[in-house]
């Protein structure tokens, strides 16, 4: 009985510290919270907060790897969708998960450490597009692939970043369904610029421009 019971007491104590920790961030600044105020919070001694934690940065560290945890697995249910065709179900996801843990997310809100967030929300994005086999290898594999992937993982993880930070002035909702209709739109150019051969972009760029230039000689010559 005695390993149940330290693992109760275990669990006990990392509540209460969370408890503590996310109380004090409502009457102060990240920076200026000590283990001293989240210990006195707490009611407990600071041999039980260091038996968890090795300072305020690993009560910190255990809530952002939460938060990413969380977040894979909300993606992980939408997989086999293919996130360029269709990106609601997807982005949907991921902005439910923020606008229902806003709360947790607030604890970031130091320029650093949203960057640093951001960017492994950013990660994960770029992860589920490469490792989804609903696309074609081939597309997978293009340039342009790589160039869309992030250049709309980054621009996806900047939009969350300004409606966290209070600085887009709208629903999280209406952001990521405009997000949406953007990336259904580019999918269709994609999907024809990057097709099943494996093309990158500047091969089919290439294409693309002989094309014109031969259709162009052609009206000239059509007009003499």
């Amino acid at each position: 009985m005695a390993p149940k019971k330290e693992y109760r007491s275990a669990v006990r104590s990392r509540r209460l510290i969370r408890e503590a920790f996310l109380q004090l961030l409502q009457e102060k600044e990240l920076r200026k919270i000590t283990v001293t105020d989240i210990v006195n919070r707490a009611d407990i001694n600071r041999t039980t907060f260091y038996a968890h934690y090795p300072d305020v940065r690993g009560v910190v560290e255990e809530i952002e790897n939460e938060i990413i945890e969380e977040m894979q697995g909300a993606l992980q249910e939408c997989e086999g969708q293919d996130f360029f065709r269709d990106p609601t179900p997807i982005l949907g996801k991921a902005s439910r998960h923020m606008e229902e843990n806003r709360e947790l997310y607030t604890i970031f809100m130091q320029e650093d450490d949203m960057d640093r967030l951001m960017k492994r929300v950013q990660d994960i994005l770029e992860q589920y597009m490469k490792q989804n086999t609903v696309i074609p290898q081939a597309i997978r594999r293009s340039q342009i692939f790589s160039v869309r992937m992030h250049f709309f993982a980054g621009g996806i993880a900047n939009v969350y970043r300004k409606w966290l930070c209070g600085e887009l002035d709208c629903p999280l909702g209406d952001a990521y369904a405009d997000i949406g209709e953007i990336l259904k739109q580019s999918a269709r150019e994609f999907y024809e610029q990057a097709p099943a051969t494996g093309e990158g972009y500047g091969q089919t760029q290439g294409k693309r421009e002989r094309t014109e230039a031969v259709k162009g000689g052609a009206e000239t010559q059509g007009k003499v």
